[in-house]
């Protein structure tokens, strides 16, 4: 995970000092560039989005930041949090052991 992700993430609000643990996620697809701002996509637009639009509690986000998730992700749309354009196709993620700490 970037720096710029990690600090986006932060910018969130609440989230703790041991979310620094967090090195990075697997997903299904390589990150992509927005197409509208050139922003690379990231788990920082995944924590963006699931707040913004009411999906998951921030309280969730920071728990699953900070000890990873529970488990698989069902496919979803992503939009770039810099922009708000939608990246192309959908992301997820297959198991929890794709997170390293």
């Amino acid at each position: 995970m970037s720096t710029y992700q990690s600090e986006e993430i932060m910018a969130e609000g609440g989230v703790p000092s041991t979310f620094g643990n967090l090195k990075g996620n697997v997903m299904n697809r390589s990150r992509m560039a927005c197409k509208k701002c050139g922003k690379l996509s990231g788990l920082d637009d995944i924590v963006h989005g699931a707040v913004e639009l009411g999906v998951h509690t921030k309280g969730l986000m920071i728990d699953t930041l900070v000890h990873g998730p529970a488990g698989g992700s069902p496919a979803h749309a992503v939009d770039c949090s810099r922009c708000s354009e939608q990246f192309e196709g959908v992301f997820l993620w297959f198991s929890p052991s794709n997170w390293t700490f």
